[in-house]
């Protein structure tokens, strides 16, 4: 079982902006969303976007490519239903944020 690394802070997130962090290979988007931290891929479902540079309005996500919207409590993309984000397990430790890879 993988253990839990460091992904960024909470006093960096909660500035408003999405995160980018590479962990055991995988480019994950770090978003600050109602409250909670979120972790994904941070590929959009539809053409690869950046998703960390993507728009968080409560728990709604926008990729910045083609404005495609993922719901960050289900991860439900409202374009295509089908498509839904993997989310990654959080721990927060302090100011620290930590994300067990899968």
């Amino acid at each position: 079982m993988s253990a839990f690394e460091r992904v960024g802070s909470l006093s960096a997130l909660q500035n408003g902006k999405p995160l980018l962090a590479t962990v055991a290979g995988l480019k994950l988007a770090v978003f600050w969303a109602e409250g909670k931290v979120v972790v994904t891929n941070d590929k959009c479902l539809h053409a690869a976007g950046p998703l960390h540079k993507g728009e968080v309005k409560g728990t709604s996500l926008t990729c910045p490519w083609h404005g495609w919207t993922y719901d960050l409590k289900t991860g439900v993309c409202e374009e295509d239903p089908e498509r839904i984000l993997e989310f990654y397990e959080v721990s927060i430790d302090g100011d620290d944020i930590l994300v067990k890879p899968q």
